[in-house]
């Protein structure tokens, strides 16, 4: 399993490295699509090729240069949440491949799967954390055509307003404390002496806030988390 990194790859650089389209695509970090998990994915699927991506943007630049486009396009949450409007419409365009959205938060993946133009695609729609057996099980229906549908996804209620944040974003109560504690002008020393924590933890608190609320920075999550709860 490779990383492919083509954001500014001309297209001979391209065709010397010898890249050509993979069958199965995931889009999204190596924090959730993970080597040792792509390997036992591709050795399921009968050593099908198999890359990893890590914006949409590469994938398009991808499709374009090899003029192919891969069977399975697998898209962590982060990706979603990032993409404009405009990629969505290239992603709805993909019309050769099967997709799959892997989520973490439940109301996320619930709007996706009610958006009209994403139901005609047939689009899969399944959890992150699942055991890898399940997981293994889920990549190998998509791969043979069938679609997945969570059952939580499709039974999915819209959450009480006050929790909104909590439950969209799937944060912890612990990072709701730092998140709001940063809002509030602190510094991360100051936070730390404030919930009895060292400083390495609330940074692990803060990346793991900002990667769930698709932020750059501590101040970004901050202002997303607060937005939300507004």
């Amino acid at each position: 399993m490779e990383v492919i990194d083509i954001s500014n790859a001309p297209s001979t650089q391209i065709e010397v490295a010898g890249l050509s389209m993979p069958e199965v695509i995931f889009v999204g970090t190596q924090r959730n699509f993970s080597p040792s998990l792509i390997t036992a994915t591709t050795q399921e699927l009968g050593q099908v090729i198999a890359d990893v991506l890590t914006s949409f943007n590469d994938l398009h630049k991808l499709i374009q240069q090899t003029g192919h486009h891969p069977t399975v396009i697998i898209i962590d949450e982060p990706t979603l949440r990032n993409l404009h409007e405009a990629d969505r419409q290239l992603l709805y365009e993909i019309d050769a491949a099967s997709i799959g959205l892997a989520y973490a938060s439940t109301t996320f993946a619930a709007a996706w799967y009610n958006d009209h133009t994403l139901r005609l695609r047939s689009v899969s729609v399944f959890p992150l954390n699942v055991r890898l057996d399940v997981w293994l099980s889920i990549i190998r229906l998509i791969a043979h055509g069938a679609g997945y549908v969570c059952p939580e996804v499709m039974l999915f209620k819209e959450p009480d307003p006050k929790t909104l944040a909590e439950d969209e974003f799937c944060l912890t109560q612990r990072q709701i404390d730092v998140l709001q504690l940063v809002a509030d002008g602190q510094s991360n020393k100051r936070i730390a002496d404030r919930l009895g924590l060292s400083v390495h933890t609330v940074k692990l608190h803060l990346h793991n806030a900002s990667q769930r609320l698709g932020a750059r920075n501590r101040t970004e999550a901050a202002m997303r988390y607060q937005a939300v709860r507004k």
